[in-house]
């Protein structure tokens, strides 16, 4: 099975993976990542951070990187585009 590096930045915070996690496919992978955004996005805001500057790079075994995945367009990918936005009244 390939091997899929998860590398994380956060804005100039860059931190490389460099134990990585075995999946069947690079789509795969991905899924994984998606989840794992969910899972720290609340961790971040507990600690006050934003999470919007937050990326993962995902590469393989070459470290040839394949995919990048802002945290940000998981978050917007939850957004009901059809409710409309409150607007304060003046």
């Amino acid at each position: 099975m390939p091997r899929f590096f998860f590398d994380f930045s956060q804005g100039a915070d860059r931190r490389p993976d460099t134990e990585g996690i075995e999946f069947a496919s690079v789509e795969q992978a991905y899924l994984e990542a998606v989840r794992a955004v969910q899972d720290m996005w609340s961790e971040f805001l507990r600690q006050r951070q934003d999470p919007r500057r937050c990326v993962f790079e995902i590469c393989n075994d070459q470290h040839e990187l394949l995919l990048v995945l802002p945290f940000r367009e998981v978050m917007d990918s939850c957004t009901d585009r059809n409710v409309p936005l409150m607007r304060a009244k003046v």
